[in-house]
């Protein structure tokens, strides 16, 4: 099991007990101090299990279980947003079906580390409790609040090739863009059905690329099994990385709004300054996480941000998570703007990565003395240097699985992987 501000993930009935999953519960139960928890779940097939734990640990705090069903990350942290109300997202994101998890929301935003630790090992109050019920949930808000944000009918004409890869996107994403006017063909958009990796990120997204082309689309969007991340497939059938959709999206939203602030992570692409420095805006980098980017996004006043590995864009007017779909509408109405053009429209750096299997007390000794062979390293979250005018690399602890992880940008793909190969084998060396 591992416990991070992304919530808690492992494999049900083996590194994640039951037990474990109602007693978290009920320690967020405690610490969130609200009659009333909304709860939500991914598709994955242990999923009705623990949100059954989940559900009785809450109950037995005395407190209200409002049970949302099926909805992506992104549609239950808006319906927490709305409601005022805290909430359980039942999932492991974009791990594969054999895991799960929980993620932890307050005031449609997820926990700090204070929430976390009270989840983790907060104590049974002492007394009688009042059993808490099992409510129908409130009006589910995120698709007419995104419609009213947008316009219905934004995306007039633009054609669109979903594949939703069997997870809780199906719930909204194809009604959603109908509404806004799009044009929309879905693949693997039945429930629970897993015919491709789960992260869009990872994998290559053979049949979404194969539907664009075919289809003659405007644009083909990967989802997770979450709905919080977001690949790109453009019009050519050209599958794009995480950071281009983020660049993308970013760019749109800058030319639209007088946003002077953007805050990504601290592996995301050097495209975001080139696009920021061109709407007068300003860069500022957090640690990995979307809970290290939100975090320093309210501490900055800014209200764009986001993370270009996990294809997550944050827009903070809207919602304090990744946000699928609220991308998706941006570049589909850039698209109507321009037409395909628009692809061309933002820088395009290359970028690569890597996880190595160090282990994490070997891996921190390894960290500190490659920092001490460059001039001014960059500490914020493992090691970030710089490598030449245009390139960096990047070693971190990954914070939701068991391995560091190892990133590069540069101008040409031949010089980010020669740039992260001879970093990591320095790094391995360096960790013995």
């Amino acid at each position: 099991m591992i416990a991070s501000l992304s919530g808690i993930r492992g494999v049900p009935n083996q590194d994640l007990g039951l037990e474990d999953v109602s007693r978290f519960a009920q320690n967020f139960a405690t610490a969130a101090g609200s009659g009333k928890v909304l709860l939500g779940r991914d598709t994955r097939a242990s999923g009705p299990m623990l949100a059954r734990a989940v559900a009785a640990g809450i109950m037995s705090r005395g407190v209200d279980v409002l049970d949302c069903g099926i909805l992506s990350t992104p549609a239950l942290f808006r319906q927490s947003r709305v409601n005022g109300l805290p909430a359980v997202m039942v999932s492991a994101s974009h791990n594969e079906p054999q895991f799960n998890g929980m993620k932890f929301i307050v005031d449609g935003a997820g926990i700090g580390q204070e929430t976390l630790e009270a989840v983790l090992n907060g104590k049974k109050p002492i007394g009688k409790v009042p059993n808490g019920t099992y409510r129908p949930p409130p009006m589910l808000r995120y698709v007419d609040d995104l419609v009213e944000k947008f316009g219905a009918g934004s995306c007039e004409g633009v054609k669109v090739a979903l594949d939703l890869g069997g997870g809780a996107a199906i719930s909204h994403s194809p009604r959603l863009l109908k509404r806004l006017g799009c044009e929309v063909v879905s693949i693997n958009d039945t429930c629970g059905v897993f015919s491709r990796k789960v992260d869009p990120v990872a994998d290559d997204l053979g049949l979404l690329r194969k539907v664009v082309r075919k289809g003659n689309c405007d644009v083909g969007f990967g989802f997770d099994c979450d709905g919080d991340r977001l690949v790109v497939v453009d019009s050519s059938g050209k599958k794009r990385s995480g950071d281009y959709m983020l660049t993308l999206a970013i760019s749109e939203l800058l030319r639209g709004r007088q946003e002077r602030k953007v805050v990504v992570s601290l592996d995301t692409t050097q495209a975001i300054d080139d696009v920021a420095k061109r709407a007068g805006a300003e860069v500022f980098r957090a640690k990995v996480g979307e809970a290290n980017v939100v975090g320093a996004m309210k501490k900055e006043g800014a209200n764009l941000g986001g993370e270009g590995s996990s294809g997550g864009l944050i827009d903070g007017t809207f919602n304090y998570c990744r946000d699928s779909m609220l991308a998706a509408i941006v570049i589909s109405q850039g698209i109507k703007r321009i037409g395909r053009k628009l692809y061309g429209s933002v820088p395009v750096y290359h970028q690569e990565r890597m996880a190595l299997d160090i282990q994490k007390q070997k891996a921190a000794k390894g960290i500190k003395r490659i920092a001490a062979l460059y001039e001014n390293p960059d500490m914020t979250d493992g090691v970030k240097v710089t490598t030449g005018r245009r390139s960096w690399v990047l070693a971190r602890p990954s914070g939701t699985e068991d391995v560091v992880r190892v990133s590069a940008e540069a101008d040409s793909e031949a010089a980010a992987a020669g740039n992260m190969k001879a970093f990591a084998k320095k790094l391995v060396e360096l960790s013995r």
